[in-house]
C-alpha cells in the first residue's frame, strides 16, 4: 500500500515537471513569433514585402495558428507569390471563430480575392509517358500530369523532355482565373543502326554537260616595263591592317557570344531560384539567398550589357576590315600608259586586244 502510494507520489511529480517544462518553450515560442510578426510588418509598411516575408515564414514555422497564416498570406501576397498566398489565407480563415481572423475577416477575404484573380492553370498532356515537365525551371511532374497546376499570372517558359526525344520549349501565357490547355507530343532522335555505314551518293551528271570556259584574269603587259612601286607598298600596307582588324572582329564577337552564354547562365540560376518584382527577392524553399539572388541579377544584366558591346564592337571592326579590304584591292596601271596588251582566254583560244 504505501509502495503503491509513493509509487504514485514519484509518477505526479514526473507528470508535473513535464508540464513545466513543455510549457517553458511555448511561452518562448510565442515570444519570438510576436517579434517576428512585428518586424515583418515594419518592412511591409516600410514598402519592401521582399526582406519582410522570410520573417513571417518563421513566424509560421514556430506556431501554425491563423493568425500566422493570415500574416504570412498578406505578405506572400505582397511579395507577388498569389499561389502561396491563396493557400495560406483559406487555411487562416478555416477558422472564423479565431479572434485575430474574426477581426480582420474582411480584409483576410478580399486579400483572398485578390490572390485567385491573380493565379491561373496550366495543364499539360502528350507523351512520351514519363516526359519531365519544368515551367520556368522548376520540375511540375511528368507525363500524364493528372490535375492541373495552379501558376501566378504571367508569361510561363514551359520545357518537355525525354531521353531520346527532341526537347520542347515554349512560353505560355498565364492568364488570371483562366486555364491553358498544353498538348505535346515529342518526337523521337532517329539513329542509325549499329554498324551501318551513311554513303553520299553524288547527284548523275546531266546528259549534256554544260562546259563552261575557265575563266581567267586578263593578262596585261605594259610597254613602258614599270611599275607603281608606291602603290604596291601602300596596298600591302592597308591589306595588313584589313587582317588584323578582321582578326580583331573575331575576338569581339567571340567575346561577345561567351558574355552571352554566360548571362543566360545567370539568367537561368537567377529564374529558378528568384523573383524580380518590387525588388529582388529570393524563392522560399529554393536554393540560393537573398545575396546570391541580388549577385545573380547583377552578374546576368552585366553580362548582358558586355555582350552586346562584343557584337557591335565586332559588327564595326567586321566592317572597318571589309572597307579595308576593298581600297586595298590591285587597281589597274595608270591612264597615262602609252601602250598595252590585254589577253583573255576562251573556249577557242586566246583573244587580245591592244589599249593605245
Amino acid at each position: 500500500m504505501v509502495a503503491h502510494m509513493l509509487l504514485r507520489v514519484i509518477v505526479s511529480v514526473w507528470a508535473g515537471v513535464a508540464i513545466i517544462w513543455h510549457a517553458a518553450p511555448v511561452r518562448a515560442d510565442a515570444a519570438e513569433v510576436e517579434a517576428l510578426i512585428s518586424k515583418g510588418n515594419e518592412l511591409r509598411r516600410a514598402g519592401t514585402p521582399g526582406p519582410a516575408l522570410p520573417y513571417f515564414q518563421k513566424a509560421y514555422e514556430l506556431a501554425r495558428t491563423p493568425r500566422t497564416a493570415g500574416q504570412l498570406g498578406l505578405a506572400e501576397l505582397a511579395a507577388g507569390y498569389p499561389v502561396d498566398a491563396a493557400e495560406h489565407l483559406t487555411t487562416a480563415l478555416e477558422k472564423p471563430d479565431d479572434p485575430s481572423i474574426a477581426k480582420y475577416r474582411k480584409m483576410l477575404t478580399d486579400a483572398l480575392t485578390t490572390a485567385r484573380s491573380q493565379i491561373g492553370e496550366l495543364s499539360v498532356e502528350g507523351s512520351p509517358s514519363g516526359a519531365e515537365v519544368t515551367v520556368d525551371g522548376r520540375p511540375i511532374g511528368v507525363l500524364p500530369i493528372s490535375a492541373p497546376v495552379k501558376l501566378a499570372a504571367h508569361n510561363a517558359e514551359v520545357v518537355v523532355r525525354a531521353t531520346g526525344h527532341e526537347q520542347h520549349r515554349e512560353m505560355i501565357p498565364i492568364v488570371g482565373g483562366q486555364r491553358h490547355a498544353l498538348t505535346v507530343n515529342l518526337e523521337k532522335i532517329e539513329k542509325p543502326a549499329e554498324g551501318s555505314t551513311i554513303v553520299s551518293v553524288a547527284p548523275a551528271p546531266p546528259n549534256v554537260p554544260m562546259v563552261t570556259p575557265e575563266t581567267h584574269p586578263a593578262v596585261v603587259v605594259d610597254q613602258r616595263g614599270g611599275r607603281d612601286e608606291g602603290s604596291s607598298g601602300s596596298n600591302s600596307t592597308l591589306r595588313t591592317a584589313a587582317w588584323i582588324v578582321g582578326a580583331g572582329a573575331v575576338v569581339a564577337a567571340g567575346a561577345g557570344l561567351a558574355l552571352n552564354l554566360a548571362a543566360r547562365s545567370n539568367r537561368d540560376d537567377f529564374n529558378g531560384s528568384c523573383v524580380n518584382m518590387n525588388g529582388i527577392h529570393m524563392v522560399p524553399g529554393q536554393t540560393l539567398t537573398q545575396v546570391e539572388c541580388e549577385n545573380r541579377s547583377d552578374a546576368w544584366q552585366s553580362d548582358r550589357r558586355w555582350s552586346i558591346v562584343g557584337y557591335v564592337s565586332g559588327a564595326a571592326l567586321a566592317v572597318t576590315s571589309g572597307v579595308l579590304f576593298w581600297i586595298s584591292r590591285p587597281t589597274s596601271p595608270t591612264s597615262g600608259a602609252r601602250a598595252q596588251l590585254g589577253c583573255t582566254p576562251t573556249p577557242t583560244g586566246l583573244s587580245c586586244q591592244g589599249l593605245f
